[in-house]
């Protein structure tokens, strides 16, 4: 069970669509987050003949309107609050998310020029908030989310990629479902095992063809042992392995279902040695059928790797 679920919601049908999941979830209390921003305030009151008590007459008018939504929500017996912040969307989110174990939210679908992206404020709220954040992908043909039936984790092989496992195993526990691990070799691991041989001695340069096969054989192998090895180390949840072949973000996409959900962590090894969980992430939260936990990494957040939501 969840303690404190935070939803922030805008006003928007499409923004509820993230009751339709929340409802699903065992949670203590559920909090309904409403942000307005504020930069008319910028402006004197004698230029834009805003009265100097607005923001608590409106403030009130937008709980009644949270108080209806949240009403529904207690018939079926949940304890729900309601909030009301002014100022940056993003910032507002991550501040009231510190008292809660996980945030609800949609994003936006298409943006200009029908390029897929997310809504800006879900994309800060992902990259710099500390709460695991579960995003539901909202665009103009976007269907509301069906019953999920399984918790995806896809994995890389780095020990940063698995900090997303406690959190989905906690899902996976709270929705009643399995664990499906998932990890993808492509080209560019394999030709990193041929590497390895080649330094090694291993690799005969008149038959490059069997190098590579010999490679790739290898290297799946590998990674079929670390799922396995995985897989064993959850003890209270059934859990299934799959390993895909081919381009991770590609084979990932094509591997998730509408009624999967996918758990991962925001960030993992990159460059050279690995694929980088942390850009797959970014695409799959862009274009998956399924919504997405993402689970930042807290080494990242320790450090202060990153700027501030509003920088």
């Amino acid at each position: 069970m969840y303690d404190r679920i935070l939803v922030p919601l805008d006003g928007s049908e499409a923004s509820e669509a993230a009751l339709v999941f929340t409802e699903r979830l065992a949670c203590r209390t559920i909090c309904l987050l409403r942000v307005e921003p504020n930069d008319h305030l910028l402006v004197p009151p004698s230029l834009t003949g805003v009265e100097p008590d607005w923001e608590e007459r409106y403030a009130e008018q937008i709980r009644e309107a949270l108080e209806s939504v949240a009403e529904r929500l207690r018939n079926q017996r949940r304890t729900v609050d309601v909030e009301v912040r002014f100022g940056d969307a993003a910032e507002a989110i991550i501040a009231s998310a510190k008292s809660a174990d996980l945030i609800v939210m949609t994003t936006h679908g298409r943006g200009a020029a029908g390029r897929l992206i997310f809504g800006s404020t879900a994309d800060r709220v992902a990259r710099y908030g500390t709460t695991p954040t579960l995003l539901i992908r909202r665009g103009a043909h976007h269907v509301e989310p069906t019953a999920p039936v399984r918790v995806v984790v896809p994995l890389d092989g780095s020990g940063l990629a698995e900090r997303a496992l406690p959190e989905a195993e906690r899902l996976a526990g709270v929705l009643d479902l399995p664990l499906h691990l998932v990890r993808a070799v492509g080209a560019d691991e394999i030709l990193l095992t041929v590497r390895a041989q080649s330094r090694s001695g291993r690799v005969d340069p008149s038959a490059m063809d069997d190098d590579y096969e010999r490679a790739r054989h290898e290297t799946e192998q590998a990674a079929e042992a670390y799922l396995a090895s995985k897989a064993d180390g959850i003890r209270d949840r059934a859990v299934s392995t799959e390993l895909l072949k081919g381009t991770p973000a590609f084979v990932l996409l094509w591997a998730i279902k509408a009624d999967d959900v996918v758990a991962m962590a925001t960030h993992g090894l990159g460059g050279y040695r690995r694929w980088m969980i942390g850009s797959v992430a970014d695409k799959l939260v862009r274009e998956a059928a399924a919504p997405v936990l993402l689970v930042r990494d807290q080494a990242s957040v320790a450090s202060g790797a990153e700027a501030s939501p509003g920088a």
